[in-house]
């Protein structure tokens, strides 16, 4: 398993920074609606093991229109209100779906709910990494160096240090040591990353701040994918990639991280 983990890292990897760095905006505002498409079915899957009966056409169709309407392909210029307006019509037709179909009426609410929360967790904040294509892809570069980082270190600190378990209902394997080492070592990334090629315009201050917020949000994001697959009683959200779980695991971390980073990159 560890060595198909890899091999897919090692394929895996390549491809998506030869989209960012050498193919049109495009091409990447694409593979990452794709993604983040794939993830929302998977999210929507895990809360369907808890019972919520969720409107799968609707949300799935609200995040097609959400990165339209949102400027992916350049239909239309980036608009968050056009965005709010799809959140808000997806929640009236999926509660509108609840009540029409069988739906037990003790679990609309949570349906309900639980198809407009995968736009908000998933759909929307994906955007994010569109955003910073925008700015330079050596932008969408350090998001990426940040979270991988801070998986790294995290990893590492935690397997040769770990002793205090950070959320052991949620996340057996995770240790506070592992946690600490992860933002230190992201935080570390962000000063570089200020400092020389990848993103110099943030300057090393601002750099690791960008490393430590992006990767305590990430490691958030981690932790809470981590709660509603516990409570589904799932392992990983899909098995697309060998040893790598669904598309849900592989961008849990990205979808908080990069809303963060682009906070940053927007002030500049």
């Amino acid at each position: 398993m560890a060595l198909k983990r890899e091999i897919a890292a090692a394929v895996a990897i390549p491809v998506v920074l030869a989209i960012l760095f050498f193919a049109p905006p495009v091409a990447f505002d694409a593979l990452v609606g794709a993604i983040a498409l794939a993830a929302l079915w998977e999210f929507y899957r895990i809360a369907e093991k808890t019972g919520h009966p969720v409107a799968k056409t609707v949300g799935m169709a609200g995040g097609v229109l959400v990165f339209f309407a949102s400027g992916f392909l350049g239909v239309f210029a980036r608009s968050d209100l056009r965005v709010l307006a799809i959140l808000g019509a997806v929640a009236l037709l999926a509660a509108f779906g609840q009540m029409a179909s069988s739906v037990d009426v003790s679990s609309a609410l949570g349906g309900t709910g639980s198809t407009v929360l995968g736009l908000v967790l998933i759909a929307v904040p994906a955007l994010a990494m569109c955003v910073l294509r925008d700015f330079s892809p050596r932008a969408v570069l350090l998001l990426f160096l940040i979270v991988w980082g801070c998986d790294s270190f995290a990893y590492y600190t935690g397997k040769n240090f770990g002793r205090r378990k950070l959320a052991p209902v949620v996340s057996p394997n995770k240790t506070w040591e592992g946690t600490i080492g992860g933002l230190v070592g992201a935080t570390l990334i962000g000063a570089a990353a200020g400092t020389w090629w990848v993103l110099p315009e943030l300057g090393p201050a601002r750099g690791a701040l960008a490393g430590a917020l992006a990767s305590s949000a990430g490691q958030i994001g981690d932790l809470v994918e981590s709660l509603w697959k516990r409570g589904a009683g799932m392992k990983d959200s899909g098995v697309f990639l060998p040893g790598h779980g669904g598309f849900y695991d592989r961008i849990d971390s990205l979808l908080f991280a990069g809303p963060v980073l682009a906070a940053f990159v927007a002030s500049l």
